[in-house]
């Protein structure tokens, strides 16, 4: 499957258009077919349902969040970064959503809804053939096990491992809330780690040796060099391999690489600039490139 080339967006108005387009109801005019008899229901009756919509994502977000007309619905991470990035081709991940507000009554309505609890302590339910996972902005992870304190939602940018995931959309309002430099950084493509600790260090690890390989990344900072030389510490190559081919369906992630970011952990007694230009040159006699 070929990789989706970058194309960064350079402004909210940019990011707001394509989160638009992708959830957006498209506009069609069905054929309607003239009714000229209606039946009545056996019964007339007072009760009254509230239908909530199954196959469209925006109408979805509309009808949660005039049921939180107290608090705020948000959409956060994974979406937003993928149409920022890459655009409405590059996204085909799940959909994160975060609730500021009363989350008893929000776990009311999901469970109504027939959600089902994941195993992070959010809910889970798809809707139009896209999974949703809901959460309340004081119970994400990072917040839950005391590695950010909780101020405001603004919190939870500190909360992602990467910057280009540290951006949340407010639904009622269209604002975004996003760390210094979000726009910055997605334009020239520099990676770097917000928060090295996750609950699934295997699999991050995997993703960010993946956008170097993938060349989504053109610069990356002290922060994710050294991310990366500790991943070689904990992970293998092999399980590293292992997992993205279970978690992306191929492999891309180049041997040489990994064995770059190991080398770096190998040079001792060197700031991490210099330790990375030894590596360098060392891959590079390695591999007949000097």
């Amino acid at each position: 499957m070929p990789s989706i080339k970058p194309n960064p967006v350079s402004s909210v108005t940019s990011l707001r258009r394509r989160v638009a387009r992708l959830l957006e109801p498209k506009n069609k005019t069905p054929g309607h077919q003239p009714q000229l008899i209606l039946e009545l229901p056996s019964t007339l009756g007072t009760e009254h349902t509230i239908d909530y919509p199954s196959k469209n994502i925006s109408k979805f977000l509309d009808f949660l969040t005039d049921a939180l007309p107290d608090g705020d619905v948000y959409l956060f991470g994974g979406l937003l970064r993928d149409l920022a990035f890459l655009g409405s081709k590059g996204f085909s991940s799940d959909i994160d959503i975060v609730v500021e507000g009363d989350w008893a009554k929000c776990t009311q309505y999901l469970e109504h809804l027939g959600a089902k609890k994941n195993k992070f302590g959010g809910y889970r339910l798809s809707i139009g053939g896209w999974p949703i996972d809901i959460w309340s902005a004081r119970e994400t992870w990072a917040i839950r096990h005391g590695l950010v304190k909780y101020n405001s939602i603004a919190s939870l940018t500190e909360t992602t491992v990467l910057n280009w995931d540290a951006i949340l959309m407010n639904w009622r309002t269209g604002t975004f809330i996003f760390r210094k430099n979000y726009f910055e950084d997605l334009k020239s493509r520099v990676l770097d780690i917000v928060l090295k600790e996750n609950p699934d260090p295997l699999g991050m690890a995997v993703r960010v040796f993946r956008h170097l390989c993938l060349k989504d990344a053109k610069k990356i900072t002290h922060s994710a060099v050294g991310y990366l030389v500790d991943s070689t510490k904990c992970f293998s190559f092999d399980e590293i391999r292992l997992r993205e081919k279970h978690s992306y369906g191929d492999n891309r992630i180049d041997p040489n690489v990994y064995q770059f970011f190991k080398q770096i952990e190998k040079v001792e007694g060197e700031d991490l600039a210099s330790r990375y230009s030894i590596a360098r040159d060392i891959m590079e006699k390695e591999l007949g490139l000097s």
